[in-house]
């Protein structure tokens, strides 16, 4: 055997070896995975976190109070003899939600000839009463208001004196605004197309032509722009945006019977502040030039964090003394995932970025168990630096040591094509302190939006593009603040025109929940 054929045998044992170190360090975070899912599934809900991952702090006999005398890290054994203890579920079916309404119907007794014991002959008395509780529904009911008011004129023919129209009514339509926010939430909530509603309200007796819909958005997006405007405010103010663009098809005046893509922005704050964080704002623009959000940003003179999917140009929006950009890990283990359907190559690189997020997961669990004048909080912070560091650097040299080895254009050649890509902007996503690891939360804001394309197909003129985007605004946060959307509209557009939401800050959802909740009503 010849001195070079000894060195490549060498060189692949040692690539085998590698590989199969890399397959059981995967194997053995599946097994781990695995248990920890049957725990869960035998063990009561339980938010405290594992004494394993509290010993990452080396501080192993201390203890924290979770709100019970019961001391972190009670073990498993505990847990399954506390469910041991609880008392199985009742089976059989759901009882009816008791804040319905109820509407008592008493059956009549049966005739008196059939109240008789066949076997005596005696008469039957009453004996119990037996009910019976069934959900029903009544279809909506759509009724006219008649106001009436008196006008009280001069001799002298000047100007007329009576009492306002009511607020909730709109005299120019002749529609009142239960039907306005009822139409908006079917619309951008329940994804409903106008011709559908129109269907609807035409089965209860009602006329609404579509036309008269769109009339009615319209005039509804004007009257809650302020409202827009201020939430636009408080998520370019969050110092901490996750940004995506979602493309929807629009009618093309100059080509009818055509559509053309255009593309509505979405920007959801993160925040620690509870009044900022997790709101959202959608911005229609008629391409997907990254020169929208940047002239949007620079209008705003953001200043912050601004974290993308990775799409070409994101990723230099705003002066970078000004902006910092992050990446996207959910994003790049997406390809990894479809690498790994094809090639075994791939699944170190996903057993590290599993691994990256599950180490977010544990320190997001700490941190809400532990006090924030508990010691081991303030160490939290370098968390990443020691547990992730170590593991984003393995996979880059990992990568960078690989893809010169692949051919071109291969699933797992594309997947580290991105990674190395994106190495700045996916570093960033760990060095940058409580920020995110992924833009899903934009993601997730998008949704409802194409659930309702899809049920859409396009935008019928380019101006309704920004209506849509508006509306959409409302709706998505009404939806993230856990607030009926309709509701929420009836008020809104009752107060602002009646002059009653001078302060606009106090009719956002979440405001406006407070308020409803402490039986505030205007």
């Amino acid at each position: 055997m010849t001195l070079e054929t000894a060195l490549r045998a060498l060189s692949e044992a040692e690539t085998r070896v590698h590989d199969l170190e890399a397959e059981r360090t995967r194997l053995a975070l599946r097994v781990k995975d695995l248990e920890q899912q049957l725990v869960a599934r035998t063990s009561p809900r339980d938010t405290r976190p594992d004494p394993a991952v509290l010993s990452f702090f080396h501080d192993p006999d201390a203890a924290v109070p979770v709100g019970s005398e019961t001391p972190l890290g009670a073990g498993r054994s505990a847990r399954a003899r506390e469910q041991r203890e609880t008392p199985p579920r009742p089976r059989g079916r759901k009882p009816l939600d008791p804040a319905l309404p109820r509407e008592l119907i008493r059956l009549p007794d049966p005739p008196e000839a059939a109240r008789v014991d066949v076997f005596t002959g005696a008469s039957l008395v009453p004996g119990f009463t037996e009910t019976l509780e069934v959900l029903a529904r009544r279809p909506a009911v759509y009724f006219v208001k008649r106001y009436e008011r008196r006008v009280w004129v001069s001799p002298s023919k000047t100007a007329p004196i009576a009492t306002p129209w009511p607020a909730s009514a709109l005299p120019r339509s002749g529609i009142d605004a239960s039907v306005v926010a009822h139409i908006a939430a079917a619309h951008f909530s329940e994804h409903l197309p106008y011709y559908r509603l129109e269907q609807q309200l035409a089965r209860t007796g009602v006329s609404l032509p579509r036309s008269t819909q769109v009339s009615l958005m319209a005039q509804l997006d004007a009257r809650v722009a302020p409202v827009v405007d201020c939430l636009k405010r408080h998520v370019l103010a969050s110092g901490y945006v996750h940004l995506d663009a979602t493309p929807i098809d629009v009618c093309d005046p100059a080509r009818p019977g055509e559509t053309r893509s255009a593309t509505v922005w979405a920007y959801r704050a993160r925040s620690p502040d509870p009044e900022q964080d997790g709101l959202v704002w959608f911005d229609y623009r008629a391409t997907k030039s990254p020169v929208e959000p940047s002239a949007v940003l620079r209008d705003a003179q953001y200043r912050g964090v601004v974290q993308t999917d990775g799409a070409a140009g994101l990723d230099a929006l705003g002066p970078p003394d000004q902006i910092t950009h992050l990446g996207c890990w959910a994003h790049a283990r997406r390809y990894v995932v479809e690498a790994a359907a094809t090639d075994a190559r791939a699944a170190p690189y996903l057993a590290g970025i599993d691994r990256l997020f599950r180490i977010d997961a544990r320190a997001r669990v700490i941190r809400r168990a532990l006090a924030r004048d508990d010691p081991r909080h303030a160490r939290l912070a370098t968390w990443r630096e020691r547990f992730s560091l170590p593991v984003l650097r393995a996979l880059f040299t990992r990568a960078t040591t690989e893809i010169v080895t692949l051919p071109p254009k291969t699933p797992l050649a594309t997947a580290l094509g991105y990674l190395l890509g994106q190495r700045a902007a996916l570093t960033r996503c760990v060095i940058t302190p409580n920020s995110s690891l992924d833009n899903n939360p934009v993601e997730n804001a998008i949704r409802p939006l194409k659930l309702g394309a899809r049920n859409w197909l396009f935008i019928g003129h380019p101006d309704a593009g920004p209506r849509l985007a508006n509306l959409f605004t409302l709706v998505e946060n009404c939806r993230q603040t856990g607030v009926e959307a309709e509701a929420y509209l009836i008020d809104l557009v009752t107060a602002l025109a009646g002059g009653a939401a001078h302060i606009i800050a106090d009719w956002l959802p979440r405001a406006w929940k407070r308020r409803r909740a402490d039986g505030i009503t205007a």
